[in-house]
């Protein structure tokens, strides 16, 4: 299984994670703030699909940013329903870089 992992920046790195957290692909995009989980989810499917992996074989998406600093969104837990709606699974939003890879790597097992 595998996870999505971003890291909101104005290039932002998009990259998919094994279940013990080595990276199999990694890019940098362009991801607007204005329709961040709309890029974000055209961004990572894009990628997904040309490393011949599927809906059913990512387990969570990550995101490192500030939602209400960095995106102006009203919470982190706002953005992360939003993803969930978005994506289809569980996802973690937080600013801390190894929080984020804590909780997705523990959603894994």
């Amino acid at each position: 299984m595998f996870c999505f992992f971003a890291e909101y920046a104005p290039l932002t790195t998009i990259s998919i994670l094994t279940s013990n957290g080595d990276v199999k692909a990694s890019r940098k995009v362009f991801v607007s703030k204005e329709t961040f989980v709309n890029d974000l989810t055209e961004k990572m499917v894009e990628l997904s699909h040309e490393q011949g992996l599927y809906h059913n074989d990512v387990f969570a998406i990550g995101v490192v940013v500030d939602a209400e600093e960095m995106l102006g969104r009203e919470s982190q837990e706002q953005l992360q329903k939003d993803l969930e709606a978005s994506f289809g699974f569980p996802s973690v939003v937080d600013s801390d870089k190894d929080f984020v890879q804590k909780k997705l790597l523990q959603n894994a097992k």
